[in-house]
């Protein structure tokens, strides 16, 4: 029993570090969002229709509407398929050509986010497991 409180607790801490972690990634991937539009503007002479319309959105006040946002950027570099909302076929070649400093931390914040829905779920299986010991 002793031991499944420490690891519990261990998981909480990861847990609430990986959250800090992801705050900054999100905060460091909306000013990355304006500089990766103008550089498509300028490529394309057009953005996606959710991109224009959620450009200034956040992730603190439209997490919804953010995240339709970066799935433009997003889905290019993880599955190599255009955005869902976007016309053109030369966003995969468009994203994977950009500069890794301005497109790694979009992938890094997509594992972070993967990683701490499976630790959540871990984490409520030890609840159970606790309350039922």
């Amino acid at each position: 029993m002793r031991e499944l409180e420490i690891i519990s607790i261990g998981l909480y801490l990861i847990f609430f570090i990986m959250g800090i972690v992801m705050i900054y990634f999100k905060i460091i991937n909306d000013r990355k969002v304006k500089t990766i539009c103008e550089l498509y503007e300028k490529e394309f002479n057009y953005l996606p229709l959710d991109v224009r319309i959620f450009k200034d959105s956040t992730w603190f006040t439209l997490p919804y509407h953010n995240g339709l946002k970066k799935q433009f950027i997003v889905r290019p570099l993880l599955k190599g398929k255009k955005s869902y909302f976007s016309k053109n076929e030369g966003d995969v070649e468009f994203m994977k050509g950009l500069p890794s400093n301005l497109t790694k931390s979009f992938i890094i914040e997509v594992y972070i986010g993967r990683a701490g829905c499976i630790l959540f779920l871990i984490m409520l299986a030890l609840m159970y497991i606790e309350k039922n010991m």
